[in-house]
């Protein structure tokens, strides 16, 4: 019965010496260099891995920044409803524009029209952020909403809001802008 045991454990060690033996083979054929996309693309994933303490002022602030970011990506490409697809890819982001009295608005976004018509009253119509809470308890957010109204200046000199871009900014991504800056 000794026997068995000590063959039993000399199976294990030389399973265990093939391991080392194959990961030191593996090791020593990469030779341990990288090449320097490799060594970019290591960096930039360690940059990305690294620990930053952000206030929600900070991320906020953030996700306003990169929503007019690409609301002027959006002007320069002239709103072409064609090309708002690649901008939302290119940024990921997900962009949705809203005509007043259209019911495609979700119900966000119809309460920011609602908004923002009664603020062309008082002349304080601008972009706005809105933080999108996961439950009622308004504790934790995915989502923050970038807003901008497109106004349109009438013969008689009012104005009329003509609609309003709508830019979905997750908060993993108005993190990542801010740890950029």
């Amino acid at each position: 019965m000794i026997n068995l045991d000590f063959d039993v454990c000399c199976l294990k060690f030389t399973a265990m010496n093939r391991i080392i033996f194959f990961a030191l083979m593996v090791l020593t054929a990469c030779g341990g260099r990288l090449s320097d996309e490799q060594r970019k693309r290591l960096h930039e994933g360690m940059e990305e891995q690294k620990i930053v303490k952000l206030s929600d002022a900070d991320i906020v602030t953030a996700a306003l920044s990169q929503g007019q970011t690409v609301f002027t990506a959006l002007q320069k490409i002239k709103f072409d409803s064609a090309k708002v697809d690649s901008i939302a890819n290119r940024y990921e982001v997900k962009i949705h524009w809203t005509v007043p009295g259209k019911s495609t608005a979700d119900l966000i976004e119809q309460q920011l029209i609602e908004a923002y018509v009664a603020g062309m009253v008082t002349g304080s119509v601008q972009d706005n952020i809105q933080k999108l809470y996961i439950d009622d308890k308004q504790n934790e957010y995915e989502t923050l909403l970038y807003s901008k109204p497109i106004v349109m200046p009438m013969p008689d000199g009012v104005e009329q809001l003509q609609g309003v871009w709508h830019i979905y900014i997750t908060k993993k991504q108005a993190v990542l802008a801010a740890t950029k800056k």
